[in-house]
């Protein structure tokens, strides 16, 4: 009969086998599901509590994503930094979910700035955990291209959180172009948006920052969010071009198309 611990272990073990190699496309689906049921339950009842456990599944897996990252580089350094960055990781994420119950089991304003503000500081220093391992891949795969993506939600995701705690200290920070100032249930989906269109450049206009802090910010992540893009397309065409050439080089019908094609210049 297996034990309890047994049954539990082989579970872990083929959790972990199965998420590991796809621990980055895992990640991409959980920002965009938590993206996505905001605004699809904004109105519901239960709507707050459906978008935290979606915030605590981001946070799951984003821990476990930044924890087993491969070791490109000088093992015994990056083994030191793993352990640095996962004690950095489980502190700030121990932190907004303790927030974010607070915040669910007792509402109030204050909980729910202290919510914002733990998140903010998470997926940040997940974004750049994420930003640091993109730039070290040295090959274009599935998750190469996941990790890309969830590296640009996550910038969106962050400034959004941002513009939420700027918010909540400067009430007139933005300007909801004829709209009612949305509520503090409102308030997230609302800015989110609004970073989503900022760091796209969409610049739709329903929306416009009126303070100093408001304005810069916006201005920095438009312009971060075109950088990313220009860089990260340039770098993923290039990594793709140079495994096409060591294909190239590596297939010996193409070595042996060579010698032929030489063969034949010379006679």
């Amino acid at each position: 009969m297996p034990t309890d611990n047994s049954i539990a272990d082989q579970m872990r073990s083929a959790i972990g086998g199965y998420l590991l190699p796809h621990r980055h496309t895992a990640l991409l689906v959980t920002i965009v599901a938590l993206l996505g049921v905001r605004p699809l339950i904004s109105g519901v009842g239960a709507g707050n509590a459906v978008f935290s456990v979606s915030v605590m599944l981001v946070l799951v897996v984003a821990l476990y994503t930044i924890q087993v990252d491969e070791l490109l580089g000088d093992r015994d350094r990056l083994l030191r930094q793993r352990k640095k960055s996962a004690l950095v990781g489980w502190t700030l994420a121990i932190v907004a979910v303790i927030f974010r119950l607070g915040d669910i089991v007792s509402p109030s304003h204050q909980l729910a700035t202290a919510s914002s503000i733990s998140l903010l500081l998470f997926l940040g220093f997940v974004a750049i955990t994420e930003l640091l391992a993109v730039l070290k891949q040295r090959t274009v795969t599935h998750e190469t291209i996941s990790m890309s993506i969830s590296v640009y939600l996550l910038f969106g995701l962050t400034w959004g959180l941002f513009y939420i705690v700027l918010f909540d200290f400067q009430p007139h920070a933005f300007s909801f172009g004829g709209a009612p100032i949305p509520s503090e249930q409102q308030v997230t989906p609302v800015l989110v948006y609004f970073s989503l269109t900022t760091i796209a450049t969409v610049g739709y206009g329903d929306i416009t920052p009126l303070t100093l802090q408001a304005r810069y910010a916006s201005v920095a992540e438009g312009i971060a969010g075109q950088f990313y893009l220009a860089i990260l397309v340039a770098r993923l065409v290039g990594m793709q071009m140079s495994q096409s050439a060591g294909h190239v080089v590596d297939d010996p019908s193409s070595r042996d198309s060579e010698t032929k094609k030489k063969a034949e210049r010379k006679n």
